[in-house]
């Protein structure tokens, strides 16, 4: 089995210099372009700073980046990976499969690429000659490292995200990259400009202690004389491959033995729109209609216009009284996710030609409540994402960004469990589906300023706490208080936003008649 995928793989590999000519140049240029691009990286240390104690830093945080890179690209992007149940009917054992599919993802451009780039390190780092056991160790032990973390990561996402929920995992890695490409970019930055700093010396101490960063490390440490601490950092990433080895024979087993349940032929799968990515259960289906509606129907759309403005007005107003400019980068973000969460306060009456759906068919309030959720949450926590990226690089310091995320994250969740009850306890007249997003309904003594008032101020009280802890998370940096000011974050959002979706709920199951009442007295 491992020779007969070792020759397929070698076959694969030659197949780039077959075919029509344009193909086969387009391919070796690609090629040649990645060698480079692997001897500029090896080059790189060398070029900013003459100093071997500064390459030591900067060659840990290279070697980090990219080992962690092979462990987590594959989680999201691995549609032209093979995956071991490819090879169940084939008659070979799970661990004869585990092993081929192992040992011949050594034969690939990815691993080709990354020996081409060791092979330039060792030949542009002539202070790591005195310790050639250790530059070989390291060297191998980081290979292993790599193609196991990569079979591994692929094999994992394979087996747990089903190919109907495939393209949504992708656009997450996408999403994710995109957030914290500013804080990457940032940070290197900020390594680059003063290698032989602090700051770097901090990371490559830190990552030099985990899997990824402890082959370099291993390897200045050992042409530094210290084999102890060389050898303590070789069974840091020995221990970890032999963890990710076992961890790819026993997915490979539950794959190969795991059947899956067939897909009804009779049930629609392609062309519902958003009622394709969500489940067939009540909760995500009042999601997907309600995405709906906010991607087609004016209302949402203007409303969704009108909240970045209100930011612009608050940092404008702050500037001119004279608030520091590193205090204005956090004031916009939470203000705009504060104005999202508690446009959903009213939400029952925007979706009043439809809540007598829910009624008749006995939907729980809780899963009106949950599905109504879906635009704020789909919408909003890529906005934390990347707004808290671009907030800290403004701001010029990346060390803040887990109490950042906390803040932010907070204020969303608990604007949201707020607008969760109030859009069931008090709802009030609205434009009617169909007219004019800028018409307002004449109908006196609705208590639609009560209404507005109350969850704004519960939305702003609730949503205290949160910023509270960040900001003296990022008064008195610490590593220690951001953790913790992202944890309290989280974690009093998922609270709030929790409480309010059953406590909305319960109100919505016991006024379910009178909301429907009410509504249709609206339109």
């Amino acid at each position: 089995m491992v020779a007969r995928l070792c020759r397929l793989r070698v076959a694969l590999l030659l197949s780039v210099f077959r075919g029509i000519p344009s193909a086969v140049v387009r391919s070796v240029g690609i090629g040649a372009l990645a060698l480079v691009g692997a001897i500029a990286l090896a080059f790189l240390p060398q070029w900013i700073v003459r100093s071997t104690d500064a390459h030591t830093g900067i060659d840990t945080v290279l070697v980090s980046v990219v080992l962690a890179a092979a462990g987590i690209v594959p989680l999201f992007a691995n549609r032209k990976h093979l995956e071991p149940r490819h090879f169940a009917q084939f008659p070979a054992s799970p661990s004869q499969i585990a092993s081929g599919m192992l040992v011949s993802t050594f034969l690939g451009w990815p691993t080709l690429w990354l020996v081409a780039w060791w092979v330039s390190l060792i030949a542009l780092r002539p202070e790591w000659h005195t310790a050639w056991w250790a530059v070989v160790v390291g060297a191998v032990l980081a290979l292993l490292l790599a193609v196991a973390g990569t079979r591994v990561a692929s094999a994992f996402a394979k087996l747990v995200v089903s190919q109907r929920n495939a393209g949504a995992v992708r656009a997450t890695g996408l999403l994710l990259l995109v957030a914290a490409l500013p804080v990457v970019v940032f940070a290197v930055t900020q390594a680059l400009s003063s290698p032989g700093g602090k700051l770097t010396s901090d990371a490559a101490q830190v990552l030099g202690w985990t899997p990824v960063g402890a082959p370099a490390a291993g390897i200045a440490l050992a042409a530094a004389g210290d084999i102890e601490g060389a050898l303590l950092r070789f069974g840091v990433v020995l221990a970890t491959v032999f963890v990710l080895v076992l961890a790819w024979y026993a997915i490979v087993r539950v794959s190969i033995e795991r059947i899956d349940r067939p897909i009804d032929p009779n049930v629609a799968r392609q062309g519902l729109d958003w009622f394709d990515r969500f489940p067939a259960k009540p909760g995500p289906v009042i999601g997907a209609r309600a995405l709906t509606y906010w991607l087609r129907d004016p209302r949402y759309r203007v409303a969704l216009a009108a909240i970045p403005l209100a930011p612009v007005f608050i940092v404008v107003a702050l500037w001119v009284a004279g608030v520091e400019p590193h205090i204005l980068a956090l004031v916009p973000l939470p203000v705009v996710l504060l104005l999202l969460g508690w446009s959903l306060h009213n939400d029952v009456a925007m979706d009043s030609t439809a809540l007598w759906i829910h009624v008749a068919s006995g939907t729980r309030g809780r899963d009106d409540r949950f599905g109504r959720l879906s635009p704020v949450l789909l919408l909003g926590l890529p906005l934390v994402l990347v707004g808290s990226s671009i907030t800290v690089t403004v701001m010029g310091d990346w060390r803040v960004l887990p109490a950042v995320i906390g803040m932010n994250l907070g204020v969303l969740l608990a604007a949201a469990g707020v607008s969760s009850v109030f859009s069931a306890m008090l709802p009030y007249p609205t434009t009617r589906p169909g007219d004019s997003p800028f018409a307002q309904p004449a109908v006196a003594g609705t208590g639609s300023g009560l209404a507005q008032t109350l969850s704004m101020l519960g939305a702003l009280v609730l949503a205290v706490p949160p910023i509270w802890i960040s900001f003296s998370a990022i008064d008195q940096i610490s590593f220690g208080m951001n953790l913790w000011a992202l944890v309290f974050g989280a974690g009093y959002g998922l609270v709030v936003v929790t409480l309010g979706v059953f406590i909305g709920g319960r109100i919505f199951d016991r006024a379910a008649p009178e909301l429907l009442a009410l509504t249709q007295t609206f339109d």
